[in-house]
């Protein structure tokens, strides 16, 4: 009892009026009335209420909690070095009526642009018009460029193809006695535009060597001055019903300064994260669809989305890119996903939105991002590619210089500029679409497949087709190494 009553009398010495309340709280806290009094006077309170004693403890709990040491973030200390390729961005800038016209103005762009690569090749730098060669004797040796229009095999095993050029056609023998040229036959896709050496007989040409565009292989690829890394990823298909978002928000964990990190400490590393498009799952994409939607309303897709990358950490820069399931025109090249309905991504300070394809640089490194829907057509025409290994067919792009080589499958916009050329060769090439991972180096390209944030499909399934979800490729922009880090239990 005399307890209570010094404490009452110094803080009636002090001029504080106690609450019993208050006071039962002093006394079964085992308060100092001291420290109480002290900061009853630096916030100029006479009265003491148990709100203010609990407040008291409150703060005092905070102030004597341990602070967790965060981690160290390397990318945070750098300046972000983003640049994005306008050039590449068709948003705003479309002219493609559908008209005949256009369509011609589509494939004389391709040869054209073909063309000029063909033509650095010295053997390739007399190649003639096809209508002066059968001007020629049958013993020189002649070079022509042409765009295959049709190539088949007789009876005998014989194999044709047809090529032609804005001056003309003309018919190619290749010989059954060069394996070389056999298998460049075999790999050979429609539209494709290619070298020929040779000579003429009669009205056929009798092929020698054929070239590809290719890349150098003295190619010299761009490398970061700085430690830092950037994240690739694709094909998330927020909305879906097998929308791994366990799996997505344990990666964007990862990001976080105190996240639950793997893999050491690559991901305080991460000051870029691309994605090679489906951001979404989409409407109305393909039959019945929506029986397998979580969310059915394409607006709320987007929402949920923007409210997953919200907590990617301001110092990443986020790269957006389309597909062919999100809410955009579905002929390539595919525009920006438009702001009204994607307006919370537009507004994260982070975020970059880009169409399909794009090219960007991150800390000086070209990085080309294409959905990569021409891969079904490539993987359905060549017999060395399959959807196990992506990487393997994405390179086929490359030796082409063109993203989608056939006309037909694909859904293709015939406009006045040709952004399906590649023309400037990339140091990163960054698909997805397949949902399976793979990655390589062909001639200082570093080729990556990133996957999906998607479980496997019943299509999937009845397609034979084995998806690796929750695979995260990390590659370090100094010295382009690739790191494979796997959210996803696949057991």
């Amino acid at each position: 009892m005399k307890d209570i009553e010094d404490i009452i009398k110094k803080f009636e010495d002090e001029g504080i009026i106690l609450t019993s309340r208050a006071l039962g709280k002093i006394r079964d806290n085992s308060m100092k009335p001291d420290v109480v009094i002290e900061k009853a006077r630096e916030r100029n309170v006479w009265l003491i209420s148990d709100e203010f004693i609990v407040e008291f403890i409150e703060q005092k709990k905070k102030k004597d909690k341990p602070v967790k040491k965060t981690k160290k973030i390397p990318a945070k200390e750098r300046d972000s070095e983003l640049k994005i390729n306008e050039d590449f961005d068709v948003t705003g800038k479309s002219t493609c009526e559908g008209r005949i016209e256009d369509f011609l103005g589509y494939f004389n762009h391709k040869y054209e642009n073909i063309k000029s690569v063909l033509k650095e090749r010295p053997s390739m730098r007399s190649a003639v018009p096809i209508k002066f060669l059968r001007k020629q004797g049958n013993d020189i040796n002649l070079q022509f460029i042409g765009m295959v229009s049709d190539k088949r095999e007789s009876r005998r095993g014989f194999k044709f193809l047809d090529l032609e050029d804005p001056t003309g056609e003309i018919r190619v023998l290749v010989s059954k006695d060069s394996r070389e040229l056999n298998e460049l036959f075999d790999n050979i896709l429609l539209d494709e535009v290619i070298g020929v050496e040779g000579r003429i007989y009669n009205d056929l040409f009798i092929a020698k060597s054929i070239y590809q565009p290719d890349l150098p292989i003295n190619h010299k690829t761009n490398s970061a001055p700085d430690d830092v890394c950037a994240a690739m990823i694709s094909d998330i298909h927020v909305g879906s019903y097998l929308f791994l978002e366990k799996e997505f928000k344990s990666f964007i964990d990862c990001l976080k300064p105190n996240g639950n990190r793997k893999n050491g400490d690559i991901f305080g590393k991460i000051k870029y994260l691309v994605v090679a498009g489906d951001l979404v799952d989409g409407v109305g994409i393909y039959p019945n669809q929506e029986k397998e939607l979580a969310i059915p309303d394409i607006y709320k897709q987007y929402d949920f989305l923007a409210s997953l990358l919200e907590e990617v950490p301001d110092h990443i820069e986020i790269v957006l890119c389309m597909g062919n399931h999100d809410a955009v025109r579905l002929s390539e090249p595919q525009t920006k996903l438009d702001k009204d309905i994607g307006a919370p991504l537009y507004d994260l300070p982070n975020v970059h939105m880009c169409g399909n394809p794009s090219m960007i640089s991150m800390h000086g490194v070209k990085t080309l991002i294409y959905h990569g829907t021409s891969l079904d057509g490539i993987i359905g025409n060549l017999s060395r590619c399959t959807y196990s290994r992506p990487e393997v067919a994405m390179v086929e792009y490359l030796k082409r210089r063109y993203l989608v080589p056939s006309y037909g499958r694909d859904n293709i916009a015939p406009e006045g500029k040709d952004y399906l050329f590649i023309n400037e060769i990339p140091d990163i090439f960054h698909c997805g679409h397949v949902h399976t991972n793979g990655y390589m180096n062909y001639r200082g390209v570093r080729v990556i497949n990133s996957g999906t944030f998607q479980a496997r499909t019943k299509y999937q399934e009845e397609q034979g087709h084995v998806p690796t979800p929750g695979r995260v490729p990390i590659i370090n922009l100094q010295n382009h190494e690739v790191s494979m880090v796997h959210f996803y239990d696949e057991g």
